[in-house]
């Protein structure tokens, strides 16, 4: 029989091809003979009259073994003309009553595997997840914070562990929301050293004004009076810039305020602020400063919205040529010279402090006048006094805050006059140094100093500079007595 089918139905070539067996089963209960056909199809003959349903023996899977295209056009037609009775599974049918082919999806055993470890994946991520919530639902460690332990107690009851799990999960977001230390500065200097208040100042439209033209691309304007402002309440404040802007598009603006480091003690960006509320808060707490001891100059009120009574708001500066900073100075110098335990009372006292430059001003014009009052009867009452020309107040009967304000002047005066020849200074020793590089063979080499050797070359360094510098500074004072 096979030998048959061999000669009247399919080639040799396409059993080669297939390098398959034909399995030919006769039934003997039944009178089916099966046939081949010219085109490679089995016909099914019943009672001797040919039956309408086909089936094609070169499945998909031999056709691919034996390298042969399987989406070829003239393949597929012959498949869309085979019965699907063969996969034992009826086709579905359409409103017309007609069987609609239902095409088969072959998978290679490159996406067998794919799939295979797709879901391995999945499985394994999925008991992952699984398990660090479980773990996140132990009891609490002595490691973390207080805060949380104080939410919930330990125990494993459902109520108890969901409660740990979450308070462990609302953490992990917390992580980011606050800074990145929970001291922002280092511990205060010693007494001595130690000034009585801490003054926050914003950057962005409060010392600075930055825009950006088609022209000439970013600008910065520094606001008129900023350099005084630093310089003269850096006698009496720890000043610390905290920009409302990024460390990377902030810090050269800093740098170039105060390049010596003189005025501004510490400096602060967006970074080091707390996220609440959809808003990058400058927390005051997080200073490691007492509170009461702060004051803040900003001119975003979110900025400043879990400390408002340590707060003086600004309006933003655009730009334009005002002295709305030097206004400040009095108020400030006062706040600093008058030794208080808690700046929010003082500030609070102000009704509207936005205005506080002017009421402040009001209320000293008031104490001049009532001081010029109380010395106009200590004069009238000690006539000696007057007769000779001499006052009898230990002030010379100078209003106190004009004598505050005199020294002040005197200590600016003398502090800038340091930092001016610490300048010069710098210049010097930039010029000395300028010719001293290292190149990648001295370091190959090991021709670079030790750490000792460099301290005491900075050491004559530093000595060559002042003697330097000191006769410079004879020079000119020689050419300005000849010039006299």
């Amino acid at each position: 029989m096979l030998s048959h089918i061999i000669k009247t139905g399919v080639t040799s070539r396409a059993l080669l091809t297939s390098r398959t067996i034909i399995p030919v089963v006769q039934s003997l209960n039944t009178k089916r003979l099966l046939t081949t056909t010219n085109n490679g199809f089995l016909s099914q003959k019943k009672d001797g009259k040919s039956s309408k349903q086909q089936k094609y023996i070169l499945t998909d899977d031999l056709l691919t073994k034996a390298g042969i295209d399987i989406d070829d056009p003239s393949l597929s037609t012959k498949k869309e003309s085979t019965s699907e009775s063969s996969e034992g599974q009826e086709g579905e049918k359409d409103i017309s009553g007609n069987t609609k082919k239902s095409k088969k999806i072959r998978k290679t055993s490159t996406e067998v595997k794919r799939e295979r470890y797709s879901n391995w994946f999945y499985i394994f991520s999925f008991s992952a997840l699984a398990g660090y919530g479980l773990y996140m639902t132990r009891d609490w460690e002595e490691s973390e914070p207080q805060e949380l332990k104080d939410k919930v107690a330990n125990g494993y009851t459902s109520s108890l562990m969901y409660g740990r799990f979450k308070a462990r999960f609302n953490s992990i977001f917390t992580y980011f929301q606050e800074p990145p230390f929970p001291d922002l500065l280092p511990p205060p200097p010693p007494a001595p050293y130690q000034r009585p208040l801490t003054l926050v100042l914003s950057l962005e439209d409060l010392l600075v004004h930055s825009e950006w033209s088609q022209k000439h691309g970013w600008r910065t304007a520094k606001r008129p009076g900023v350099e005084y402002f630093l310089g003269y309440l850096s006698q009496y404040y720890e000043i610390v810039l905290f920009s409302s802007n990024y460390m990377m598009y902030s810090e050269k603006i800093a740098e170039k305020l105060d390049p010596l480091h003189a005025f501004i003690s510490y400096n602060l960006y967006k970074e080091h602020c707390v996220y609440k509320d959809h808003a990058h808060i400058k927390d005051l707490s997080k200073l490691n400063r007492d509170v009461n001891k702060v004051i803040i100059i900003d001119t975003n009120p979110n900025s400043y919205k879990l400390q408002p009574e340590n707060a003086i708001p600004m309006q933003p500066w655009t730009g334009e040529n005002d002295d709305k900073l030097i206004q400040l100075i009095p108020f400030l110098e006062y706040l600093a010279t008058q030794q208080v335990s808690d700046v929010k009372p003082i500030l609070n006292s102000f009704e509207d402090k936005n205005n506080l430059p002017i009421e402040f001003n009001q209320r000293v014009s008031k104490l001049k006048s009532k001081f010029g009052e109380e010395q106009k009867k200590k004069a009238q009452g000690n006539w000696v006094f007057s007769l000779l020309g001499v006052s009898s107040s230990p002030s010379g009967g100078k209003f106190p805050l004009d004598l505050i304000r005199e020294e002040g002047e005197k200590n600016y005066v003398r502090f800038m006059k340091l930092i001016e020849e610490e300048k010069e200074k710098m210049k010097i020793q930039q010029e000395k140094m300028s010719g001293q590089t290292f190149t990648l063979k001295d370091y190959v080499e090991g021709n670079i100093p030790t750490p000792e050797q460099q301290m005491a070359q900075q050491a004559q360094l530093q000595q060559e500079v002042d003697a330097i510098y000191e006769q410079k500074k004879k020079e000119e004072g020689e050419q300005g007595e000849e010039n006299k």
